[in-house]
């Protein structure tokens, strides 16, 4: 009987490639408008009681949607305004128009 040695890796020395990390393109969206509506809610962190308003946004660059105080219902701020994308940073919207949900 013959006997023959045979080095084997160990644990995958040896045998496994480095592989560099897949980096994405960066991509510029620029600016974009987006859809707004007003919605009423009640806080009750807020001692005064009265309704309180979001501005709720269907963001161009990642189909959701975004909320952002506005104030009180009855005055809410929806002034001329940008805002980021947060699932898409590069993105930024702003709110030609604001429709007020019933």
């Amino acid at each position: 009987m013959t006997s023959t040695t045979t080095v084997l890796p160990i644990f995958g020395e040896d045998t496994e490639t480095d592989e560099a990390p897949i980096q994405r393109p960066t991509v510029t969206l620029g600016m974009a408008a987006a859809a707004a509506r007003i919605v009423a809610y009640r806080d009750t962190q807020f001692e005064d009681g009265q309704p309180r308003a979001l501005l709720v946004v269907d963001c161009p660059f990642c189909d959701h949607q975004h909320v952002h105080a506005a104030g009180l219902a009855t005055a809410p701020r929806v002034c001329p305004r940008t805002s980021r994308c947060v699932s898409r940073p590069t993105g930024v919207y702003y709110f030609p128009a604001v429709q007020r949900d019933r």
